[in-house]
């Protein structure tokens, strides 16, 4: 549990400083090409991390100000721990590295429901408003 609280601690701090939200988010979409393409059981893991970054890049861009700092910081969180190649279970181990970081992922995804219903309607409204 000392590994998440200190992830914890890092998403907080990240989470005031532009330029480290930045790197976390551009080190997240990295490490997203990285992941196996052709994976099955990643494509749901990779959806959920995908709309997690799109919403951190609308609030990073300033396009969308909808989100409380507390989606923000869980948001921040989840992104740091998928980065972190040393978590609870190491990223490097073969078939469960990733477990954790998905179980993460996951329960954020759930705890921003919320959130997210009313991030898609705001980016379907962005794709009518182009047309």
């Amino acid at each position: 549990m000392e590994k998440t609280k200190k992830i914890w601690e890092k998403a907080k701090k990240t989470a005031t400083d532009r330029d480290a939200m930045k790197a976390t988010l551009s080190n997240a979409g990295n490490k997203l090409k990285s992941l196996a393409k052709n994976s099955n059981e990643l494509q749901e893991f990779k959806s959920k991390l995908e709309i997690l970054m799109r919403m951190f890049q609308a609030h990073l861009s300033r396009e969308y100000r909808a989100f409380p700092i507390s989606t923000i910081i869980l948001i921040v969180f989840a992104l740091v721990y998928f980065i972190t190649p040393t978590d609870l279970i190491p990223d490097f181990i073969p078939a469960v590295g990733f477990t954790d970081d998905a179980s993460v992922v996951f329960l954020i995804v759930k705890k921003l429901n919320r959130d997210i219903k009313k991030f898609h309607r705001w980016e379907e409204e962005q794709w009518e408003q182009a047309d």
